[in-house]
Parts: C-alpha cells; structure tokens; sequence
C-alpha cells in the first residue's frame, strides 16, 4: 500500500482539525446562550431566551468554521486516490466492489453539488436560524430547563 500524498495528509489533518474547532465551537455557542438566557430568566421570569436574535448573535463564528470545514471536506475528497493498487498475485485478495463509472462519478459529484446548493439557500434563506431555535425550545422544554 503507498504512502499518502502530503496534500492528502494535510487535508486530512485540517478536516479533523477543524471538526473539532467547530463541534466546540457549537458548544460553546449553545453554552454561551443557556448561561445568558439564564441570567436573564433571574431579573425576568417571563423573559423570552431563545429569540432569533439571541441565537444569530452566537452563529458567525460557527458558520464560518462550518464554511472552512466544507472547504477542507472538498480538498480532502479531491485528493484520494483516484485507483488503488492491485494486490500481487500470490495474495488473496477478498472480494471488492466494482468501482464506479465516470457517469456515476459525475452523477455522484453532480448529487453532492446540488445538496450543498440547496443547504446554502436554506441557510441564506433563515431556515438554519429557525431549525436551531427550534431545536433549542424543545431540547429545553424536555429536559425542564424552559
């Protein structure tokens, strides 16, 4: 078996390091609104925690990491290697699946394409927002924080 390509490696180690970057920064965003919304609820009982705009104030950063972990899942998809090698004769090799056509590459990458699209126009069009918020409200209200 070769060696991986120091690009491939690369992009390997910033994709994991960026999902940590942005599962922490999740959490200290979900944090971070909990804690406030709590100190609210102390001067204000009938407050209103987690509002739209509680919740956007926290998303930049988490969004901008989800945007650079993206980047980093399509650098590191475009550097696997294209065929893998054969192994030698005199070994059993067990049995592997056929690898794809080129139309059912470009099918496959054409698929992935339109999904993204269709997350980033959920998202430019607030659906992330309201997705989180709701989420928030029935996360909270089932383990009686809200």
């Amino acid at each position: 078996m070769s060696r991986p390509s120091r690009f491939r490696r690369g992009a390997e180690l910033a994709l994991g390091a960026l999902t940590t970057a942005l599962a922490a920064a999740l959490i200290w965003a979900v944090l971070d609104l909990y804690l406030a919304g709590r100190a609210l609820r102390e001067t204000d009982p009938a407050a209103v925690i987690y509002s739209r705009e509680a919740v956007a104030a926290r998303l930049p950063l988490p969004l901008l990491l989800l945007g650079l972990w993206l980047g980093a899942l399509v650098l590191a998809l475009a550097a696997r290697p294209g065929k893998r090698p054969r192994p030698a004769p005199a070994q059993a090799a067990p049995a592997q699946a056929k690898a794809p056509s080129r139309r059912e590459a470009l099918l496959r990458g054409g698929l992935l394409g339109l999904a993204l699209l269709l997350v980033l126009l959920g998202v430019l069009n607030g659906g992330l927002r309201d997705v989180l918020i709701k989420a928030a409200n029935i996360c909270t209200e089932c383990i009686g924080l809200g």
